[in-house]
């Protein structure tokens, strides 16, 4: 049920020095933002999470471009907020990652075999026309 028990205080560490290398200050910000946090909100943000990707599995047989699944990915949007203020492009970037990053791609794979793949498409389709 903890999806992200895998990233512990070591692996947190490393994703935010390749975050800080590829995004630089605004990496920083989502850094001091989350450490910002107390030890209880951050739990709560981790369960909000679990629950919205535990949703999308249980709603992957409609479709990625189903309102269901994109009511959720609104939630997703919405949450992420919790780390910084996600651009248009950052969204879709973060869908591609989710397929194509192998520790992302791991993390999403064990809750569903399919699930990387779905949420590419699915985050494709909720970013389309946008900026």
């Amino acid at each position: 049920k903890k999806i992200f028990e895998g990233f512990g205080e070591e692996k947190q560490k490393e994703y935010e020095q390749e975050a800080i290398k590829m995004w630089g200050d605004s990496a920083r910000k989502s850094i001091k933002l989350w450490n910002s946090y107390t030890d209880q909100q951050k739990e709560q943000i981790k369960q909000e999470g679990g629950a919205i990707y535990a949703d999308l599995v249980d709603a992957m047989s409609k479709g990625p471009e189903s309102p269901e699944v994109q009511a959720i990915l609104v939630r997703w949007h919405e949450h992420l907020r919790h780390f910084y203020e996600p651009t248009w492009e950052a969204l879709r970037g973060l869908g591609n990652a989710y397929y194509e990053h192998p520790d992302f791609n791991s993390t999403f794979t064990a809750m569903h075999p399919d699930l990387p793949a779905f949420l590419q498409r699915a985050i494709t389709y909720y970013c389309q026309g946008k900026a």
